[in-house]
């Protein structure tokens, strides 16, 4: 995946959504450094706000280097790596048994292995509901958790929906 965005200085960068050598999705900027003719591939490992002589700049991080992107540029290509990498999950997915009881709320049921890209989550957010258990002003059995969980009941739709493998299922 690539996106050719533009600095605040006028300068065209381009930008890549590429797999790691651990075969991880990550975001590089591609740049010609100053005196310099060949494009150098650098990983992009944040936003960074950095104190200059005229103040404070902020920008992406790339191996040291500040990229003077927008923001909202570099949280697009954020979010279309997280759902590249959530996306990974799906090989794996399966139910986890969750359980918490309190004083005044007892979770007990299923939760995701793993996050889900968005387009999944959409098509199982109906079976889904949030629950905190920090609502309890005791633990009395379990433990915390704070999260999404599979409405009671929903457990084989959800499984279908993600295809989890017959081996992992909890229900027949």
């Amino acid at each position: 995946m690539e996106f050719e965005v533009t600095t605040g200085m006028g300068t065209r960068v381009r930008f890549t959504i590429e797999r790691d050598e651990h075969s991880v999705h990550q975001v590089f900027a591609h740049i010609v450094p100053p005196g310099e003719k060949n494009e150098k591939r650098v990983l992009c490992t944040g936003w960074r706000v950095s104190r200059t002589g005229r103040g404070f700049a902020e920008g992406v991080n790339a191996s040291g280097e500040l990229i003077d992107v927008a923001r909202d540029d570099w949280e697009k290509m954020l979010a279309l790596r997280e759902d590249l990498r959530d996306r990974d999950n799906l090989e794996d997915i399966h139910l986890v048994r969750v359980h918490s009881r309190g004083n005044r709320l007892t979770i007990d049921g299923y939760t995701l292995s793993a996050r889900v890209d968005r387009v999944t989550w959409h098509k199982i957010e109906h079976c889904m509901e949030e629950v905190d258990s920090s609502e309890n002003d005791e633990l009395l059995e379990g433990d915390h958790f704070i999260g999404w969980v599979v409405k009671p009941g929903m457990e084989s739709e959800v499984e279908r929906i993600l295809d989890v493998k017959s081996a992992k299922r909890v229900t027949a």
